[in-house]
């Protein structure tokens, strides 16, 4: 074999020796690392789960919270690298404003995953309105112009209403079958917070009473006798 042979032979051979090493090497390379499991629970009240809430990042969807209210996240990263996702609740809740700041961590316990609260507080509150009146029996309770309910013998009544957090409403009681009830008409201003709540109205009336005219008898005068 000529010199020239010999050396594009060695030449090849060297080659195929550095792509066996390489291919070697490349499978000494550590794995990549395992996902991160991350926890998301939605709840409208403190025990209140919200199911049907959408976890995304990016407008993709990671996971959605089932009955419990939880959802599971599987996400890739280095450790403690965060990355943030964005919660969109069901129609009748209000979803977050901001994203949720996620930090890829493990515990120690692999049995153990790391859990974000999130809430997603209703666009309604219920509030239970109850009356209690002095001398008020079956009077109509008035919301929004319209009678609700009317308080019974005792002069008490309630009534449930769905109303937004934070806004006012008045509740009237209409007094115009008894126009001898004072004060006519009264009516109390309410304010919703941001829970479920019961609320009580006490008002006293005072019945005035009917004044009965007796006739003063007009005493005889003596008259002339002719």
């Amino acid at each position: 074999m000529s010199s020239r042979g010999s050396s594009v032979s060695s030449a090849f051979a060297c080659l195929a020796g550095l792509a066996l090493v390489g291919a070697g090497c490349k499978d000494l390379d550590p794995p990549p690392p395992a996902p991160f499991n991350i926890y998301v629970k939605v709840e409208s009240d403190p025990g209140r789960p919200v199911s049907g809430a959408v976890v995304t990042r990016n407008s993709n969807t990671l996971a959605t919270t089932g009955p419990d209210g939880r959802a599971m996240l599987t996400l890739h990263g280095a450790e403690g690298e965060n990355t943030d996702v964005n919660l969109k609740c069901p129609d009748t809740f209000q979803s977050p404003t901001k994203p949720i700041a996620i930090k890829l961590t493990r515990f120690a316990d692999p049995k153990k995953v790391p859990e974000y609260a999130v809430s997603c507080p209703p666009m309604v509150r219920h509030v239970v309105v109850a009356v209690k009146t002095e001398n008020g029996p079956n009077l109509p309770v008035m919301y929004l112009n319209r009678m609700v309910t009317r308080t019974d013998a005792s002069g008490t009544a309630h009534f449930l209403l769905e109303v937004a957090p934070g806004a006012q409403f008045v509740v009237s009681l209409d007094t115009s079958e008894n126009p001898r009830l004072k004060p006519q008409a009264p009516s109390k201003p309410f304010a919703v917070g941001q829970s479920d709540e019961i609320v009580l109205w006490e008002q006293k009336f005072e019945e005035e009473k009917v004044r009965h005219y007796v006739p003063v008898p007009r005493r005889a005068l003596p008259r002339a006798l002719n």
